[in-house]
Order: structure tokens, then sequence, then C-alpha cells
């Protein structure tokens, strides 16, 4: 299924947002990445922590990436919780792993998570908006440059969600995920035009 393919299979290292794992849902006190982590069971029969981690790093890492030991420190709290079991498989030619599923509780609480009504607004941090602002006290070649590199990032990126795009065309199973790649492409293009305009700025003041 081309939703599996876009969930458990693409683009290691992708994402680059701030980890949020501390963040919590508003009411009950358990963070909202533990809702993440039990989402991405929602998508599979069993899963490892393998499993998730590279589901996590294709999909939702875009825009909520947590640690990799937040991965398994959630896992644990969802047994905890009775929101997922778990489970010891024996493999032959590689050591013993442990799957996870979601229950039926687990499956109740992700939807009670998903009709709450409050949203956090989105927080974001960035080096190079942080320099760009003080950049009367920096090197114009060198600002340039770095907003050079963060084009090519953002072009790099882009290429990246086109690439999914093209994968999943068509997939009803793949609705809501393309929803989300929808606002990436939004981002990312958006990313780029603004570093085309700043460096025409930044090239004609220097005239």
């Amino acid at each position: 299924m081309v939703l599996a393919e876009l969930v458990l299979n693409e683009l290691e290292g992708g994402g680059g947002g701030t980890n949020r794992g501390g963040r919590t849902a508003k009411g009950n006190g358990v963070p909202i990445t533990t809702y993440a982590v039990l989402g991405m069971l929602s998508f599979g029969d069993e899963l490892s922590g393998y499993d998730l981690l590279k589901g996590i790093q294709g999909s939702v890492a875009y825009f909520w990436s947590p640690a990799k030991s937040h991965v398994y420190a959630e896992l644990r709290r969802l047994l905890r919780l009775g929101w997922a079991t778990e489970r010891a498989v024996e493999q032959d030619a590689r050591p013993d792993k442990r799957v996870y599923r979601i229950t039926h509780r687990g499956r109740t609480a992700l939807r009670a998570w998903l009709a709450d009504p409050g949203v956090e607004p989105d927080t974001y941090r960035s080096p190079l908006l942080l320099k760009l602002f003080f950049g009367a006290e920096a090197d114009r070649e060198t600002l340039v440059t770095r907003v050079k590199d963060y084009r090519e990032a953002a072009r790099a990126q882009l290429a990246e969600f086109r690439a999914i795009e093209r994968r999943i065309a068509g997939d009803r199973d793949a609705l809501f995920p393309s929803l989300t790649l929808r606002a990436g492409l939004a981002h990312t293009r958006a990313a780029e035009r603004w570093a085309d305009d700043v460096l025409r700025t930044l090239e004609e003041e220097s005239r």
C-alpha cells in the first residue's frame, strides 16, 4: 500500500522541526508526542520501535520530530496507560525484537485527542532569521551565502515533497497525510520565494 510506503519507508532524516515532546495535550497531562506515537501505531497491525522511528522520519517528523529516546519512552508510557500491547518476536538471523499494537482503549484515547477543540499555535525557531535580524553587524557576503544555502535546502526539501506527492497521487488511503504534505509544499515554496526576495534586496542595497 502506498500509505505504508509513505509512513514506513521514506526519507530518512527529514523534518528539522523543534522537538515538542514536553508539550502536553490540554487537560490530561499526556505529552502530545504520546499521541503522535499512538497515531503511528494506528497505521499498522504490529510495529517494532524501529518501524515506528522509520515511519516518523518519513512522515510526521517534518512537523513534529521527537528524539529517538522519546519514542521508546512513549512506547513504555502507552503500555502503562493500556493504550498499546507488547509482545516479543523471535528472529532466526537477527536479535529478537518487540512489537507493539494499539489497543481499543488506545484508539479511543487517540480519537478523543483528535476531537479536542484546543489547538496550540505553531512554534518556530530559525538560526538564520536570528542572524539576519542582527545582520547589521555581519559581513554582507557571509549573509548572502547563508541565505543561498537556505534556498538550496528549501529546494531540496521541495523536491522530496514533490516525490512523495507523485508517489501517493490517487491513493485514497493517503488523503489525510496528503493534506499535511500540502502544508509542507506551501511552506517550502514560500521559503524559496522569501530567499529569492532577500537576495534581491541585499543585492540592491549593496549597489
